[in-house]
């Protein structure tokens, strides 16, 4: 992540101004304020589809003060998978969706391999080069003589494409399910959460990282008049929220980690290291030239309104929270 890579800019800038001028902009009348707020979301391209700019904004992030507190969330993800329950039998079996190259499942791994004795991990990475990321790992850590219980899957697939196939009798259910930072991107991503809490054993733990807080509420803005089938505009309270309604007695633990950084540069209209950021806390390419301007007035507000002054730094929450359900 810390190689800044060149942005190239596709075609999204044009089409995605034309759709949403035409389809969210609204009149300007007396009662623009009350029709823009009213607007049906408009399908646009999110900065995911486009690798190259999506890390040049998330290293403008890291530049400017960004970061995990990663001591923090190692402990807590060793606290989550200290709950997990075998059930007595012969080897756990986990579940990991959109891992990447596999840099929490490092802390996973060396938990659950020192707790039981065989351990199957199932690993679901749509993206073929991060995948292999993760099998090099693999490679190293065995040939450091660590990991040697673990016997690992791979499927290049997403979680709805497995799913699909999947049948509980046949491959047994799963002892813990995680997926960090990825419900995003599930094109269902209610939908499949309670699939993945139904394929649980009994005491199974279901684990999920998302944005929360201040920029959740940056989400919740944006996805007021955008929606990507590829990228949803949500944080972990709508997801909780959606999850409580359809398993009414759910088990939940919630592991809150605060990371604030200064965003005065966001203001800053001719800053391009400004709009890179702009563009990663909003998840829109080159939001400035993109978004239609009492739309960008609005969200702009709303980031503002959201940071905390320390002397001159305007500073924002980059806060995320892990959701741990246990199954009963």
């Amino acid at each position: 992540m810390t190689v800044i890579v060149n942005y190239i800019l596709h075609d999204y800038t044009r089409v995605n101004r034309l759709v949403v001028l035409q389809a969210v902009t609204p009149k300007r009348t007396s009662s623009s304020r009350t029709e823009s707020r009213m607007a049906v979301p408009v399908e646009i391209k999110s900065l995911v589809h486009y690798p190259c700019a999506y890390f040049k904004s998330l290293n403008a992030i890291i530049r400017n003060g960004y970061k995990n507190d990663d001591d923090k969330r190692t402990r807590d993800i060793i606290e989550t998978f200290e709950l997990i329950d075998s059930n007595d039998n012969p080897e756990v079996r986990i579940l990991a969706i959109g891992p990447g190259p596999g840099m929490s499942d490092k802390v996973i791994l060396d938990v659950v391999s020192a707790r039981f004795k065989a351990i199957v991990y199932v690993v679901i990475e749509p993206i073929k080069t991060e995948l292999q990321k993760f099998k090099d790992l693999v490679t190293l850590k065995t040939e450091q003589d660590q990991w040697k219980n673990v016997h690992f899957e791979y499927h290049c697939t997403t979680i709805e494409e497995y799913l699909d196939v999947y049948d509980s009798d046949v491959h047994g259910g799963f002892h813990a399910i995680h997926a960090l930072h990825c419900v995003y991107h599930f094109r269902y991503p209610h939908g499949i959460l309670i699939q993945l809490y139904e394929i649980l054993l009994k005491h199974g733990v279901l684990f999920v990282m998302l944005t929360t807080g201040q920029w959740e509420k940056i989400y919740d803005k944006v996805g007021e008049y955008y929606f990507d089938p590829k990228m949803h505009f949500f944080g972990l309270s709508t997801v909780r929220k959606k999850f409580e309604e359809r398993i009414k007695d759910a088990k939940i633990i919630t592991k809150y980690r605060a990371n604030m950084f200064p965003i005065n540069k966001c203001f800053e209209e001719d800053s391009a290291e400004g709009n890179d950021i702009l563009d990663f806390l909003t998840q829109i390419p080159d939001f400035r030239k993109t978004t239609p301007e009492e739309i960008a007035r609005e969200i702009l507000s709303i980031i503002k309104d959201n940071c905390q002054r320390s002397g001159s730094d305007l500073m924002f929450g980059g806060d995320d929270e892990d959701m741990v359900v246990i199954k009963t």
